[in-house]
C-alpha cells in the first residue's frame, strides 16, 4: 500500500514540475507578445505620423501645382489671344487660297490650344482621380470622325514637313462618318498618340488607321485605331514603363523614348472609360503601332455622302496617282474608286511617264518631294509632252518651289491632304478640262454602242492598259473580252466570231503581228483588226498593214480618236465592204 502511495506523490510531483514549466513558458510568451504590441504600436504610431505629414506634403504640393498651373494657364493664353486677334485681322484682308489656309489652320490651333489649356491641363490634371476613379464624364454628341481625325492631322502638319515625314490618314468604306461620342476625349488620345509618332520619327510616315470592328446592339459601334510610325521602335527594357508614367532609375533628357511615360497613362485611362483597350505592337528599328478601339453610337439620322452625287457625270475619268509612298497611293486609289473615278498609280516620275506613253488619262494627282525625279521635274515634263492634262501637286507645307514654276500646276494642295479639299479640287479641274474639250459634258456621245453595234476584242498584256480599255468601252457602251497574248487570242477567235480587234504589237509568247498573219490565214469569217501600240518610229504602221491589220492608232489612246476608229469601223461593217478591201480603203 505504501509502495502505491509513494508511486502517486512521485507521479505528482513530475506532473506538479511539467505544469509549473508550463505556466512560466506561457507567462515568457505573453511577455514577448506584449513587448511586440509594443513595437507595432510605436510603428503603427510613427507610420500614422509619416502619413499626417504626407497628407500635409500632399496638400501643400496639390496648391503648388494649382497655383502652378494657373500661372502656367495664364503664362500661354495671354500671348495666344493676341495670335488670335491678329490672326483674325489677318482673315480680314484680302488673302490667295493658300494664304488664308494658313490663317485658317493659326486660328484653330490657337483655339485649340487654349481649350486643351483649360479642359484637359487644368481640370483633367488637377483631377485626374475623376479617371482612376471612373468618375469621368463623357459628352455624347455627334461629330464628324472624318474631320476630328483631319484637325489632329492639321495640328502637326508644319513638325511633320520640317521632318520630311508624311502624316496619312484612312478610314475604311464600312466605317460610319458620323458618330455619336466624346469628340475632345478622343481627339485628346489621338493628338498624343501623333505626337509621339512625330517626335520619334525621322522618316517615312505616321499614319491613323479606323476600322470597324463590330456593329453591337442598340447602334452601339465598335471602332478601332491605329496610329503607326516608322521611326526606331521602342527598345525592350523601356516597354514595362509604358501606360504606367514611371520613370526608370536610368532616365535622362536624351531618352526620348521614356518621354512617352505620362502621356500614354492619360491615353489609356481616355480609352478605358470610352469602353475600349489600348495595346502596343512593337517593331525594334522598324517603329511601333498604338491600337486602340472605343465605343461609340450611330446617329439616328446619319448625313448623306453628297461627294459621290457630285461626281456625276464624270464617272470612268483616269487619273493617274504619283507617289513614292506606298501608303499615300494606296490610300488615294481607294478613295478615287469610291468616288467611281479610275485611278492608276504610279511609284516614280519615270513610271508615271511610262504609264502616260501607254494609255491616255484626265488628270495627274502627284506628290512634290519624290526620289530622282521630283513633282516639278516630273510635271515639266508631262506639260512638254501632254499639254492638256491638268496637273493637281500635293505640296508640303511651307515648300513654295512649285511657285518658281507658274502655269504647271493647275492646283496646289498642301499635305495632310484633306478629303473635301481634294474632292472640290479633282471635281473643279475635271469640269474644267470637259468645258475645253469641245464643251463636251462628259467626254462621251449618248447611245454611241447602240449606233455603232460592234463585238470587240483586246489583245493587250499590261494590265494597266487592260484595265482602261476595258473601262472605257464600257463607259461607252461595249463589253469587251479581253487575251493576254497571241496565243490566247487564237484560242479565242477560234470558237467565237468578233467584229473587231484591238491588236496589240508586243506580247510574250506571240505578239501582235504573227497573230495577225494567222487569223488572214486561218479564219473564214475575218474580223477587223486595228494595231493599238506604243510604237509610232517611221515604218511601223506600214509594217502593222503588211501583217495584215485593217489600222492604225497610237498610244496613249486619245477618247475622241478611239471613238473615231469605232465609228468608222462600224459603218464600214454595217454596209459589208469588208470581205477583202484593200489598204488604200482604209485610211
Amino acid at each position: 500500500m505504501w509502495f502505491f502511495a509513494g508511486i502517486l506523490i512521485v507521479m505528482i510531483c513530475i506532473a506538479y514540475k511539467y505544469f509549473s514549466a508550463s505556466i512560466s513558458g506561457i507567462k515568457l510568451r505573453n511577455q514577448e507578445l506584449v513587448r511586440q504590441a509594443e513595437v507595432l504600436n510605436e510603428q503603427l504610431d510613427l507610420l500614422s505620423e509619416r502619413e499626417r505629414k504626407a497628407r500635409r506634403e500632399a496638400d501643400i504640393a496639390c496648391n503648388g501645382k494649382s497655383k502652378l498651373l494657373s500661372l502656367m494657364s495664364h503664362e500661354i493664353r495671354t500671348p495666344m489671344n493676341g495670335v488670335i486677334g491678329m490672326a483674325s485681322l489677318l482673315e480680314a484682308t484680302d488673302l490667295n487660297s493658300e494664304q488664308r489656309e494658313y490663317a485658317d489652320t493659326i486660328l484653330y490651333c490657337s483655339k485649340t490650344l487654349l481649350t486643351n489649356v483649360n479642359e484637359i491641363l487644368i481640370n483633367d490634371m488637377l483631377d485626374f482621380s475623376k479617371i482612376d476613379s471612373e468618375g469621368l464624364e463623357l459628352s455624347h454628341k455627334n461629330f464628324d470622325l472624318r474631320n476630328c481625325v483631319e484637325e489632329v492631322l492639321g495640328m502637326f502638319a508644319g513638325k511633320a514637313a520640317e521632318a520630311g515625314i508624311d502624316l496619312v490618314y484612312q478610314i475604311e468604306n464600312n466605317v460610319p462618318i458620323q458618330i455619336t461620342g466624346d469628340y475632345k476625349r478622343l481627339q485628346q488620345v489621338l493628338i498624343n498618340l501623333v505626337e509621339n509618332g512625330v517626335k520619334f520619327t525621322n522618316r517615312g510616315e505616321v499614319f491613323i488607321g479606323v476600322r470597324l470592328i463590330t456593329n453591337l446592339p442598340a447602334d452601339q459601334l465598335q471602332l478601332g485605331f491605329t496610329i503607326r510610325d516608322s521611326g526606331s521602335g521602342i527598345a525592350e527594357d523601356k516597354l514595362q514603363h509604358l501606360f504606367k508614367g514611371v520613370l526608370p532609375a536610368d532616365y535622362s533628357t536624351s531618352n526620348k523614348q521614356i518621354s512617352k511615360g505620362f502621356g500614354l497613362v492619360i491615353c489609356k485611362r481616355l480609352v478605358e472609360q470610352m469602353g475600349g483597350q489600348i495595346t502596343l505592337e512593337n517593331r525594334p528599328g522598324q517603329g511601333c503601332s498604338f491600337i486602340f478601339s472605343i465605343l461609340a453610337t450611330s446617329p439616328l439620322e446619319a448625313a448623306p455622302d453628297f461627294l459621290v452625287n457630285k461626281m456625276v457625270g464624270f464617272e470612268g475619268k483616269q487619273i493617274l496617282i504619283v507617289d513614292d509612298n506606298a501608303a499615300n497611293n494606296a490610300i488615294l486609289n481607294n478613295q478615287l474608286e469610291q468616288w467611281k473615278l479610275l485611278p492608276v498609280v504610279a511609284t516614280s516620275g519615270n513610271h508615271a511617264l511610262e504609264i502616260l506613253s501607254q494609255i491616255s488619262v484626265d488628270l495627274v494627282i502627284t506628290d512634290l518631294s519624290m526620289p530622282g525625279m521630283d513633282g516639278i521635274q516630273l510635271s515639266q515634263s508631262i506639260k512638254s509632252q501632254y499639254p492638256k492634262i491638268p496637273i493637281i501637286l500635293l505640296n508640303t507645307v511651307n515648300d513654295e518651289r512649285h511657285k518658281q514654276h507658274p502655269g504647271i500646276f493647275s492646283a496646289v494642295i498642301n499635305k495632310p491632304v484633306k478629303q473635301q479639299d481634294l474632292f472640290d479640287t479633282i471635281l473643279n479641274e475635271l469640269r474644267h478640262k470637259d468645258k475645253s474639250e469641245n464643251g463636251a459634258s462628259n467626254g462621251t456621245p449618248d447611245n454611241f454602242s447602240e449606233k455603232y453595234p460592234l463585238h470587240i476584242l483586246v489583245a493587250e498584256d499590261n494590265p494597266v492598259n487592260q484595265k482602261w480599255i476595258k473601262k472605257i468601252l464600257s463607259k461607252i457602251g461595249y463589253e469587251c473580252v479581253i487575251a493576254e497574248n497571241g496565243k490566247v487570242v487564237l484560242e479565242i477567235v477560234g470558237h467565237e466570231h468578233f467584229d473587231l480587234i484591238f491588236m496589240d504589237v508586243q506580247m510574250p509568247e506571240m505578239d501582235g503581228l504573227e497573230a495577225s498573219r494567222m487569223i488572214r490565214v486561218c479564219l473564214e469569217t475575218q474580223p477587223v483588226i486595228i494595231a493599238m501600240t506604243a510604237n509610232v518610229m517611221q515604218g511601223d504602221r506600214e509594217e502593222c498593214i503588211q501583217s495584215g491589220m485593217n489600222d492604225y492608232i497610237s498610244k496613249p489612246v486619245e477618247l475622241n480618236v478611239l471613238l473615231k476608229i469605232l465609228e468608222k469601223w462600224a459603218i464600214l461593217i454595217k454596209e459589208k465592204k469588208l470581205s477583202s478591201i484593200p489598204e488604200k480603203n482604209m485610211r
